[in-house]
């Protein structure tokens, strides 16, 4: 009886062993991606024209590696711009700067490709208006929560290529313009092409 309780349970340590030895290790990378977005601006029955400006991006990426799932907790500074033509004023050149947080769950099956999604949270979010030599405060024109979809790859175990879509749960309401008139769901929508480098 005792010989084969000592028996089952070897049996059972070495089952166990393999079985931690097989389970993945968690791996945390990070590194640093900087890219363009390409923007579209819009707004619903309004008498300004709108038109889009290029803008870039510059940060940090991290991830936990789980192996076929990972979350990517990322800091980015994001400029963008647009200029607004109203009825009655002259151009409005604005230039728009944000510090955004996306939190992204990545899909890794098929590897070095990944999938990923998550909300985007904008904790800076600062709109300036060029007038002459200067910059004037300007209503902010970005959402605090917005969302971006995409797919990447990790190439040469380094290299790290991006390409997203960064969306608005909803309109940005009431945006005031210097001549009186009003943007009503002002919303942006953007394409993002980042390259980063993993340590």
């Amino acid at each position: 009886m005792k010989i084969r309780t000592i028996l089952l349970m070897s049996l059972f340590v070495v089952c166990a062993a393999r079985a931690q030895a097989q389970r993945p290790r968690v791996r945390v990378e990070w590194g640093v991606v900087g890219g363009i977005n390409i923007v579209n601006f819009s707004a619903p029955r309004t008498d300004a024209e709108i038109g889009d400006k290029l803008g870039w991006q510059l940060g940090m990426h991290t991830a936990l590696n789980f192996g076929a799932f990972a979350v990517e907790p990322e800091i980015l500074y994001v400029r963008q711009g647009l200029r607004i033509r109203g009825k009655d004023a002259g151009e409005i050149n604005l230039r728009s700067g944000s510090i955004d947080v996306p939190v992204l769950a990545s899909l890794r099956l098929l590897r070095p490709m990944r999938i990923f999604a998550g909300p985007v949270f904008t904790v800076m979010n600062d709109c300036k208006q060029k007038s002459g030599g200067d910059l004037l405060d300007f209503s902010r024109v970005r959402p605090t929560v917005s969302y971006t979809v995409g797919i990447g790859a990790t190439v040469m175990r380094h290299m790290l290529i991006d390409l997203r879509y960064n969306g608005q749960f909803s309109g940005k309401k009431e945006v005031a313009l210097p001549d009186g008139g009003m943007l009503d769901k002002l919303r942006s929508h953007s394409v993002a092409i980042s390259f980063g480098y993993l340590f």
